[in-house]
């Protein structure tokens, strides 16, 4: 019985991580502080796991980022990139999210081609 209902909470659990990455808001507009401390938040989970875009799990250091370090780097029509600045590993991650927190992408670059 309790093995049917560890396995049934693990399965659940393993459909909905998906969506709390993809619908980070998803209801209705945030703000700029909103959207800084979400690319934190998702930095974290990246942190624990690798989110599939290429890039890995990220070290230990990204869950450490002073949050001066996290920065709006672009604030387009409907979209928000946010940049986090990790000293320790002298790299900076760009978080590419909608108005309304849905994160769609995350790289070294910068650079989302598809964003106008």
């Amino acid at each position: 019985m309790i093995r049917k209902a560890l396995t049934i909470f693990t399965l659940l659990f393993l459909f909905q991580a998906p969506n709390a990455l993809a619908h980070g808001g998803g209801h209705g507009p945030i703000d700029e502080g909103q959207a800084r401390a979400l690319a934190a938040d998702v930095t974290h989970q990246f942190a624990d796991s690798d989110p599939g875009l290429g890039f890995g799990t990220l070290a230990a250091s990204w869950k450490e980022i002073d949050p001066e370090a996290v920065k709006m780097h672009v604030k387009g029509a409907g979209y928000y990139i946010v940049s986090l600045e990790n000293k320790t590993e002298g790299k900076t991650l760009y978080i590419l999210m909608s108005a309304t927190g849905s994160v769609f992408d995350a790289n070294f670059t910068g650079e989302f081609p598809k964003v106008k």
